[in-house]
């Protein structure tokens, strides 16, 4: 079977490891990966911040870059709701197949290497797979498949405080969001979470503040482990 695979604007500049890392664990189940190089971002921000008008370019591109034939796979699960949900209803057209990658993953019954034996994993939900996509359980399982134990976050429902431009636009409140998730995960050895936008902002504050929490995107988790 074949995928395509979309990078994302945030795992092209600042996560390409974790693209990579979702590239390699498809060819490991099995599926041919390719890499349309047209595509650009989805839209999401401009989207998000009213501007149609732009949001709607980018998805003309997006349409242009992706074959409706085959699975759209992407890193993201806030790019894969704009993708999935909100990018046809800007172009009035028929929805794209389009697949967060661990509920890829685990719905085709996906094995991956058990590289995580006698680690203590939290695993951050991020609102648009919670909320929007309903993607919870497939992570967790794929992560118990690498061996790795789970350790429960105290609210695993709660925002990490990133929220797009809600980060730049309330800034204090996003921080200590972000305190109160990275202080939920010490007692794990590492907080993985599935979203570029959340690891960006996770990673940022962790090291700013000094935290001992180290934080990895899954698929990097699951291709490389944790260690």
């Amino acid at each position: 079977m074949r995928v395509q695979l979309f990078a994302t604007c945030l795992g092209d500049l600042f996560f390409p490891d974790a693209v990579a890392d979702a590239e390699a664990l498809l060819r490991a189940a099995g599926f041919e990966v390719a890499f349309p190089r047209g595509q650009v971002c989805c839209g999401q921000p401009a989207f998000n911040s009213g501007h149609r008008g732009a949001a709607r370019r980018l998805a003309r591109t997006f349409a242009r870059s992706f074959s409706r034939e085959v699975p759209i796979v992407c890193a993201s699960g806030s790019c894969a709701t704009m993708a999935s949900r909100y990018l046809p209803e800007l172009l009035g057209c028929d929805p794209f197949d389009v697949w967060e990658l661990s509920a890829f993953l685990d719905a085709h019954g996906a094995e991956v290497a058990h590289r995580n034996g006698g680690l203590r994993v939290a695993y951050h939900d991020s609102c648009h797979m919670l909320r929007e996509l309903r993607v919870s359980d497939p992570p967790r399982r794929l992560l118990e498949r690498s061996g790795a134990e789970l350790v429960p976050l105290p609210r695993p429902d709660l925002c990490c405080g990133f929220g797009g431009t809600f980060s730049v636009r309330q800034p204090e409140v996003s921080l200590a969001m972000a305190d109160d998730k990275l202080a939920g995960a010490r007692a794990a050895d590492v907080l993985v979470t599935a979203d570029p936008g959340c690891l960006l902002h996770l990673q940022g504050r962790a090291e700013k503040a000094r935290s001992p929490v180290r934080v990895v995107h899954l698929a990097t988790a699951l291709a490389r482990g944790v260690r």
